[in-house]
């Protein structure tokens, strides 16, 4: 064996030295990928006052609703909008605190993107008259956003922000898009949907960057933290339950398309990493078994 051609990570992969060339190769790629993040984001960034207000043009102002729907629209999108609140803040952690000068330029391409949607959601709210409707943010849901944002790691940092909350705030979109009880909002929800997508890139193709530098002790504490957020989230999507119904929206079948959407990310990352695709598949069996137990507990209960 020519030991000068065998490399060893930190999480105790050996590799070759072409599989090592193969890897940089991989990562540059990365990095034009991220860099084009970057430049889509410039390209294709939203005026958000004028949108609104083209909008409620278009639709000769923002529809009333009835009560029990105004309060669905407003326990659902506080929750949105602390949730754009926190990504604001989590993806100007990441564009200053990122080594790599091409992922720097996508968390910073997504700090305009959050910012833009934090304002918009609220001058929506605002105009929509919900001022008067309470409404308290469930206790998973401060803890989920909590979790990501203080998180010093990284690796958990863009997990939870990019492959986690933001597939939940995807689907929470295209459903409530799909819905269309408010003109205006479902309109309004298209613009946010292209944004969104475009973020999810920043976890897909840097996180194995971080992925494949880390110990095999710091894998495992990453995916526990995963099941542990994936658990509060289940919790925050369970309490919205008959605020999703009042929508017309079906619960189950928006859980399962944030997890599709989430378990499609991490499958997605996990092709990109040398320790194989299987990282992903203990989030999916979990998944899959929290699910049938949460919603078995609904259905007899």
């Amino acid at each position: 064996m020519q030991f000068h051609n065998i490399y060893e990570c930190k999480s105790g992969i050996v590799m070759s030295s072409i599989e090592e060339k193969l890897l940089m190769v991989q990562e540059e790629k990365t990095f034009k990928i991220l860099e084009g993040v970057y430049h889509k984001g410039q390209k294709h960034a939203w005026n958000g006052k004028r949108v609104l207000q083209d909008l409620i043009s278009k639709h000769g102002g923002i529809k009333e609703l009835n009560p029990q729907q105004k309060q669905a629209i407003k326990n659902i999108f506080s929750i949105i909008l602390q949730g754009e609140l926190a990504a604001w803040k989590i993806s100007a952690q990441l564009a200053a605190e990122l080594d790599n000068i091409e992922a720097k330029m996508a968390a910073t391409s997504q700090v305009h993107d959050e910012a833009r949607h934090f304002y918009v959601m609220r001058d929506y709210l605002n105009h929509s008259n919900l001022q008067n409707v309470s409404v308290k943010l469930p206790q998973s849901i401060e803890t989920t956003l909590e979790m990501v944002t203080s998180t010093n790691n990284m690796a958990k940092k863009i997990l939870g922000m990019q492959l986690m909350i933001e597939p939940v705030a995807l689907t929470i979109f295209q459903k409530v898009r799909e819905a269309n009880v408010e003109p205006v909002l479902s309109d309004l929800l298209v613009y946010f949907e292209k944004d969104e997508a475009r973020h999810v890139a920043l976890g897909v193709n840097y996180l194995p960057v971080i992925l494949n530098e880390m110990s095999a002790t710091e894998i495992l504490s990453l995916l526990v933290w995963q099941i542990r957020l994936f658990k509060l989230e289940v919790v925050g999507l369970r309490e919205l339950q008959e605020d999703f119904k009042c929508l017309g929206i079906d619960p189950e079948k928006a859980f399962s398309l944030a997890e599709k959407k989430q378990l499609d990310a991490l499958k997605l990352l996990s092709s990109k990493i040398k320790m194989g695709n299987w990282i992903w598949k203990p989030a999916k069996i979990f998944a899959e078994n929290y699910k049938r137990r949460i919603f078995t507990e609904d259905n007899s209960g």
